[in-house]
């Protein structure tokens, strides 16, 4: 049971948090019964991300029943990574620099596993982003993929869908770390299997696209933590839903709104790999300037921590200190 504890456990009653063991299940038979009817070509590959994908999950429920190390969770993923690289399942865009391309692939499954993980602060929020990252990879018909990607993202999709309505506010159960880290390992071997440049380079951009809401927060929450030298490991109230949240929305206008963006993010995914190396350099330039420019906004919004009123803004070098000074006499 997930308990209410502190500023980040802010439900009022004890959550079963084993929903995770559901999703990997459904998963599981989903995949095994598409390999027995219709196997890929590349079913090696899928075994692989199953495997893999097992590992990871059995970490996520040894942490929540008794709470592992970081570096633990990190060897153990890493571990997970490695056996994708032994199956093929990898970064393919540096074929003449081989080392280079696994550490790259190592990082970048680490990377998805955990920001996975650390968006899951909101009933239905990483449950929903991660069924609409697979619908990206499914519906938006890259050039170039390889078969194991719809079949897997379909798979995984199905499951956290059947998993989403006991997962809605007010949740009933959550999916814990079991689900969390699982979900992000599977939707980081299935964005390594598409063909994004079959147009233009700068299509390599196009997963990170797809999966912006969970990298964008995992982005922040590091950069914010590491101004403010605070340890990156230990958990805060600086989530990018967080601080909508602290702008007044509800939980459920959160969710949809971050459901929304990830929806334009993966439709703009499905632009990008389409455009000419020209437009697609301006498409990716003004993307990340927008981006830019929603970063200062949102490190603006104040926030509250326990006592204190209000959070040091850590850009204050760029926005000035953003306080008001008031006139005396004023309350």
């Amino acid at each position: 049971m997930d308990t209410p504890l502190g500023q980040l456990k802010k439900h009022t009653a004890p959550v079963p948090y084993l929903g995770g063991l559901a999703i990997y299940f459904s998963f599981l038979l989903g995949v095994l019964g598409a390999l027995i009817l219709t196997p890929p070509p590349d079913a090696p590959r899928v075994l692989a991300i199953l495997a893999g994908g097992t590992v990871v999950a059995i970490l996520g429920l040894a942490d929540d029943l008794f709470t592992l190390s970081p570096a633990v969770k990190f060897l153990f993923q890493i571990l997970a990574a490695v056996l994708l690289i032994f199956f093929g399942v990898k970064l393919e865009f540096l074929p003449s620099h081989l080392v280079l391309g696994w550490v790259l692939t190592v990082f970048w499954v680490v990377a998805i596993t955990n920001a996975i993980n650390l968006i899951d602060i909101m009933d239905g929020l990483a449950g929903g982003v991660a069924v609409i990252a697979c619908l990206g990879f499914v519906g938006v018909p890259f050039l170039g993929a390889q078969s194991y990607v719809p079949l897997t993202a379909a798979a995984l999709g199905g499951s956290v869908l059947g998993f989403l309505p006991y997962n809605y506010q007010p949740a009933r159960i959550y999916m814990g770390d079991s689900g969390a880290l699982f979900l992000g390992f599977v939707l980081a071997g299935i964005a390594m299997g598409h063909g994004y440049t079959q147009v233009n380079v700068m299509a390599l951009c196009a997963p990170l696209f797809i999966l912006g809401v969970p990298l964008y927060d995992t982005a922040l929450v590091m950069a914010l933590r590491f101004l403010q030298g605070r340890s990156m490991f230990r958990g805060s109230n600086d989530h990018l839903a967080l601080r909508l949240r602290a702008l007044g929305l509800t939980v459920k206008q959160t969710v949809h709104s971050l459901w929304a963006l990830a929806a334009l993010l993966s439709v703009c995914a499905g632009i990008l790999v389409r455009l000419s190396e020209k437009r697609a350099a301006i498409f990716t330039a003004l993307f990340f300037f927008l981006v830019l420019l929603f970063t200062v906004m949102v490190a603006s919004i104040p926030m509250v921590d326990g006592k204190k009123k209000t959070r040091e803004n850590p850009f204050r070098i760029f926005l000035g200190d953003g306080t008001r000074r008031r006139k005396p006499g004023r309350r």
